[in-house]
C-alpha cells in the first residue's frame, strides 16, 4: 500500500492562537519604545586638520627658498648645522641663523669637505653644495666659490678620475667624512644636478643616491627645484639631450638601527644657539 503523505513543518491546532506582536481581535494595538543604545566605537578620531600649506617636493624657485623648505622639515631649532661648502652664504638668506649653531665653513677659509675638523657623531646637518658640473673655470659655481681652482675636476685627479667621474668622486669622498662627524639620526643636504658629459647621459642625483647607500645613508627625500629662466646653449650645431634646467636637493638620513624617520630630534643636549662662526680645521 501506498502510504500516506506527511506534512513537514505544519502541526493542525484546534485553535489559532495569535503569533507574537498580534492583538486580538477588538483590542487596540500598544507601541512601546525602547530606549536607542548608543554604540561606543572603539575607533581612534584622527589628529590634525585638513591643510594644504605644505612643503611639496617640486618648487620653481630660488634656491634660498626651496633650502628654507627643506630645513623646516629636516632641522630641528638649535641644532648643530655645518655648511661644508658655505661660499657666499647664499642658501642661508631667508634663515633666522640665531635658530641654529651654524658651522660655516668653505675651501676659503681652510676647510676641506673631505677632511672636516669636528669629532665622529659631533654634528646634527651637513649641508653639501660642490660644483656638479665639470666645466671649467667660472662655469664651475660662479658666485658661489670656485672649487674648480682647487679641486681641478676637469684634470686627472690622484686616483685619476677626470670630468663627470672626478665630479662623483668628490660627492664620495665628502659623504664618506659626512657619515663620520654625523651624529646617528643625522641629516646630509646634498645639492646636485644631472649632466651630460662627453654626449652620455649621466644621472647624477642617482649615481650619488646609489653609492651613499652603500656608505649607510637612506635616502629619505628628493626635492626639485626648476629654473626660473631658459638655460641656453652656445655653439650649438644639433640638440641630441634635453637641455637640464632642474637641479635636486636630496636628504640623507644615518639611521640608527631599523626605524623609520619620524622627524628631527636631538640626539643630544645641544650647544646654545650662536651667531654664524667659521671653525678653522684641525693642524696636520
Amino acid at each position: 500500500m501506498a502510504g500516506k503523505a506527511k506534512r513537514v513543518g505544519s502541526t493542525p491546532t484546534a485553535k489559532s492562537r495569535p503569533t507574537t506582536g498580534q492583538q486580538p481581535a477588538g483590542q487596540s494595538a500598544e507601541i512601546v519604545a525602547f530606549p536607542s543604545r548608543s554604540r561606543k566605537s572603539n575607533r581612534k578620531a584622527p589628529d590634525g586638520q585638513s591643510t594644504n600649506d605644505l612643503v611639496f617636493t617640486a618648487y620653481q624657485d630660488t634656491n634660498d627658498e626651496v633650502f628654507r623648505q627643506v630645513l623646516s622639515l629636516y632641522a630641528f631649532e638649535g641644532a648643530t648645522i655645518a655648511d661644508v661648502t658655505f661660499g657666499r652664504g647664499i642658501f642661508w638668506k631667508k634663515i633666522d641663523r640665531k635658530k641654529y649653531d651654524l658651522l660655516a665653513t668653505d675651501l676659503s677659509s681652510g676647510v676641506d669637505s673631505r677632511q672636516l675638523p669636528y669629532g665622529d657623531d659631533t654634528i646634527d646637518v651637513i649641508v653639501f653644495d660642490p660644483p656638479y658640473m665639470h666645466t671649467p673655470g667660472e662655469g664651475a659655481h660662479h658666485n658661489h666659490q670656485n672649487y674648480e681652482q682647487y679641486y681641478k675636476n676637469n684634470a686627472a685627479s690622484s686616483s685619476g678620475a677626470k670630468y663627470h667621474e672626478a665630479v662623483l668622486e668628490l660627492y664620495f669622498d665628502s659623504a664618506r667624512e659626512a657619515f663620520r662627524v654625523l651624529h646617528w639620526n643625522g641629516i646630509y643636504m646634498v645639492k646636485c644636478q644631472d649632466e651630460v658629459c662627453a654626449n652620455q647621459q649621466r644621472l647624477t642625483h642617482i649615481e650619488i643616491v646609489n653609492e651613499l647607500e652603500k656608505i649607510g645613508f637612506v635616502a629619505e627625500d628628493l626635492f626639485v627645484v626648476l629654473r626660473r629662466n631658459r638655460p641656453g646653449m652656445s655653439r650649438v650645431k644639433k640638440q641630441v639631450h634635453a637641455r637640464k634646467n632642474h637641479s635636486y636637493f636630496i636628504v640623507f638620513w644615518k639611521r640608527p638601527g631599523k626605524g623609520r624617520w619620524k622627524g628631527p630630534a636631538p640626539a643630544r643636549p645641544t650647544r646654545q644657539s650662536g651667531p654664524t662662526r667659521k671653525r678653522t680645521p684641525r693642524s696636520a
